[in-house]
């Protein structure tokens, strides 16, 4: 019976401390904890060296950066990024974990 009662005062004393806070409170705004860089950098695929194209893409080194040049030449230029996807090694996955980075003009 003590426990219980105990347990009762416990639980109405926590409501009432955490209840008079909360409505003490003002409520600000707060920053939110992800930080969003507006300094992306992106590479142009039309014109962009080996080396930009692989510092700036995830997962493509410069090796297969020099193969997306060669498919470059051999189209004249890439029109939209899923043609990237012809490059061996670069999969739907890589794709879509660089499209943020990736820009054509021509």
């Amino acid at each position: 019976m003590k426990l219980k009662l105990l347990s009762i005062l416990l639980g109405t004393s926590l409501f009432w401390v955490c209840g008079a806070q909360a409505g003490s409170m003002p409520v600000t705004a707060t920053a939110s904890p992800v930080v969003q860089d507006t300094n992306v950098k992106t590479v142009n695929i039309n014109t962009g060296s080996a080396q930009e194209i692989s510092d700036v893409l995830v997962g493509v080194g410069v090796k297969r950066a020099e193969q997306i040049i060669e498919l470059r030449e051999k189209l004249g230029g890439f029109t939209e990024v899923e043609q990237l996807l012809d490059v061996k090694g670069i999969g739907a996955k890589t794709l879509e974990k660089n499209r943020a980075f990736i820009t054509i003009k021509q």
